[in-house]
């Protein structure tokens, strides 16, 4: 147990319960008394937040109360039925048969009248007996959670010495019994069955009843014959956490003052008990208000729902996640594999790479569209699922149904919300530092590990995707039909070389050429948090809505010489763009300035392999794939590969699909210029790929596939490995970089 409250809030019950019909109510006859019902009690100030509580009784149009009514001891009435003539806190009451109708007695005597709800035929003459019970079992609605306190709430009002008058008799109604609101958390995600109040001082304790009965005239419950127990169990279900609360409310019976309780949640048929309270001694726990139980339960691993660890096999910059309704974690508290490395003149040790963060955002997320008009939006994450918690990992949820698409999320070094962050002109935080970042690519039953997923050639294994693709071009065929905007999710993020942040790939094709896009430079990119939110983006017609990534150079890139001065060195633009995932870094030409830049990716000498860096983009046994290897899947740049027109790619040795997406000269280019048309390499049309060992400083690596400007299908295909600019942009095609068996799921 880490926490341990009682509070009692003077909140009051709602009631919900349904009526006999709607109709109209009759005009009153001759000596007929009228009556109307509100409740007691003060909206007070809780004793632990510093908000009026929201709990509230409102009548529902038709409700029934049961009427008694006597005068000179005589009896006016007995049991009537009266029925709720509106909806809300006051309502006026009127008999709901003309044959139980109460009228005064006559203009001089006193007359007592009491009430209670809900009405119930048992209830007969006796006012002094009138049945009521807290039931030691109650069941959660999952659609309505507060209907378990009107279900069992019972109210009662005394009105007495009243003469005859024109007015309404009021009628103040208070509960005859205590509302429990459970605040459980759990140190493990687990699935909840119930939780239970228990009296452990007193196992003679009536915290629950069975036929027990009620004085109207004095309030006073009578369990001689009723069936007690010490003990309240609410039956539910909902999903524990250690970061939000569970909320739960249940009906139990007041008083019991000075004994002690404890509060014991049901987990995979077991009792974690997460508070121990006691009952004021002056009074117990009142009647009509709320009382609050808020404890932490520490269960048992074995109990606790299976939570994936995507960096269960290693660390990396890129996730990948495959199932909806599923929860997942990944390690925080480490860069990128989290490796000590000196390569060249990049070096770092396992104490530089230990990062300390307090809280973890979305930057960013895109989904697979189908269609631009209009844009959907829709996150593959649950947003406020999204949580740094006490492990050192980071926790999301994937929605009931999956949602295709690439997220970011940031580590930051300060405890603040999405909407506590504040940004300057150029979109950068302000007032926390982001410590790192990581993508998650959402695709529905894609396992990059697999096989069938896996080129193998030359003694290289490569992805059979982009990184960052959503789906496989057969996927793209929407009702039959090829969808354009669908196709566009085959072509991947793309990197400035050296970097590992992703950028939003195309928008769409929407032409054989890919020369008429939507007009925006990347795919739909939202935010949640609100200082970075650059508004909507208009192109051609078609909006996009809380947009991170703007759709010109000033809403796009960062000026690095501006940023940091034109005598940084590489490690400066290796913090920048850390600090700012979702901002190109822009100086039209090599943002990395000298031989620790050489090293981004782990090659500057081109070796076969190179090694895996803390800014490799690739997943988990994965990486930028080299020059060697891009020579191998070419077979020396003189490969099998035909153009598929229709699929708008290349098709290497008839089988794998390559998209054309341009690269270093398309509309990506940090100085804004689009040099031609999306999906062009210079004059052709190509697809462009990072590789991780550049030439000499400062340029960067890129193999590319290459057609005609006027391609047909089944053009043949020539290849290049060229140098360009590092502040371009390109795709990535990762390599493996072991012999790498993915665990599919890791329990926690």
């Amino acid at each position: 147990m880490k926490r341990n409250y009682i509070i009692l809030l003077a909140a009051l019950l709602t009631v919900a319960c349904a009526g006999n019909g709607d109709t109209m109510s009759p005009t009153p006859q001759e000596g007929e008394i009228l009556f109307s019902g509100s409740t007691v009690g003060p909206k007070v100030r809780t004793s632990y937040e510093d908000t009026e509580t929201a709990l509230r009784v409102n009548w529902v149009k038709n409700d029934l109360i049961g009427l008694f009514a006597e005068s000179g001891g005589k009896n006016l009435g007995a049991n009537f039925a009266y029925k709720a003539a509106v909806s809300g806190a006051t309502s006026d009451f009127t008999a709901a048969s003309r044959l139980n109708v109460i009228r005064w007695a006559d203009e001089t005597s006193d007359h007592d009248f009491y009430a209670c709800y809900p009405y119930t035929d048992r209830a007969a003459v006796d006012v002094t007996a009138i049945p009521v019970s807290v039931p030691a079992v109650q069941t959660r609605s999952e659609s309505d959670p507060l209907a378990t306190l009107a279900a069992h709430d019972f109210l009662y009002a005394v009105t007495c010495g009243i003469k005859k008058g024109d007015n309404a008799v009021n009628l103040q109604f208070k509960h005859l019994f205590s509302a429990l609101e459970i605040r459980l958390t759990t140190d493990l995600r687990a699935k909840l069955e119930g939780v239970i109040f228990r009296c452990v001082s007193n196992e003679n304790a009536a915290v629950s009843m069975e036929n027990a009965t009620v004085d109207l005239r004095t309030g006073e419950v009578n369990v001689s014959e009723a069936v007690v127990s010490n003990a309240v169990r609410l039956d539910c279900s909902g999903n524990t956490s250690d970061t939000e609360a569970l909320v739960l409310h249940l009906v139990v019976t007041p008083g019991h003052a000075g004994e002690t309780f404890e509060a014991v949640a049901l987990v995979n048929g077991k009792e974690y008990i997460f508070a121990t309270v006691k009952a004021p001694s002056d009074g117990g726990i009142p009647a009509g208000k709320t009382v609050v139980v808020e404890g932490e339960a520490t269960l048992d691993p074995e109990d606790a729902l299976p939570v994936i660890d995507l960096s269960a096999d290693g660390t990396a910059n890129t996730y990948y996640v495959n199932a909806a309704n599923t929860f997942y974690r990944f390690r925080a508290d480490v860069k990128g594999n989290g490796k000590a490395l000196t390569c060249g003149d990049l070096s770092y040790t396992e104490e530089d790479l230990k990062i300390e963060p307090k809280a973890a955002l979305v930057l960013w997320y895109n989904c697979l569209q189908t269609s631009y008009l209009p844009w959907i939006q829709a996150s593959p994450v649950v947003l406020n699922s999204v949580k740094l918690k006490k492990d050192g990992y980071i926790h999301f949820d994937t929605p009931e149904t999956f949602v295709n698409g690439n997220v970011v999320i940031v580590a930051i070094d300060k405890e603040l919300n999405y909407d506590q962050i504040e940004a300057d002109a150029d979109n950068r935080i302000l007032n926390a530092e982001v410590l790192w970042s990581w993508n998650i690519v959402f695709s529905e039953g894609y396992d990059p590990d697999a096989a069938e997923n896996c080129i193998v050639k030359g003694g290289y294994t490569w992805m059979n995707r982009d990184l960052g693709a959503l789906i496989d071009p057969e996927q793209a065929y929407i009702g039959g039909q090829l969808n354009n905007v669908a196709l566009a999710s085959t072509t991947g993020n793309c990197y400035q070389w050296g970097r590992k942040d992703p950028f939003p790939g195309l928008p769409d094709y929407t032409s054989v050429q890919v020369s008429y896009m939507t007009g925006l430079w990347f795919a739909p990119a939202y935010t949640p948090i609100p200082a970075l939110d650059r508004g909507t983006f208009e192109a051609w017609g078609r909006e996009a809505h809380h947009q991170i990534i703007g759709n010109t150079k000033a809403t796009v890139a960062i000026d690095i010489n501006t940023a940091l001065g034109t005598g940084y060195v590489s490690q400066d633009a290796f913090d920048l763009g850390r600090a700012n995932p979702h901002l190109w870094l822009y100086k039209n030409e090599n943002y990395l300035t000298d031989k620790a830049g050489l090293a981004a990716w782990g090659n500057p000498s081109k070796d076969a392999h190179g090694v895996k860096t803390i800014y490799d983009p690739c997943p988990p046994g994965w990486k930028v794939m080299s020059s060697q290897a891009w020579i191998a899947l070419t077979d020396n740049e003189t490969p099998d590969a035909v153009v598929a027109t229709t699929m708008r790619g290349i098709l290497l040795d008839n089988k794998w699909y390559f998209p054309l997406t341009g690269g270093a000269q398309h509309v990506r280019n940090s100085d804004g210029g689009s040099n031609g048309y999306t999906g062009s390499c210079g004059v052709e049309v190509c697809t462009a790929y990072y590789m991780d060992g550049p030439d000499y400083s400062p340029w960067g690596r890129v193999g590319a596939f290459k057609a005609a400007p006027n391609y047909k299908e089944g053009d043949s295909v020539t290849c290049q490995s060229q140098n360009t600019y590092s502040d371009r942009g390109a795709s990535v095609r990762c390599i493996r970089t072991v012999s790498y068996t993915h665990l599919r799921a890791h329990e926690t």
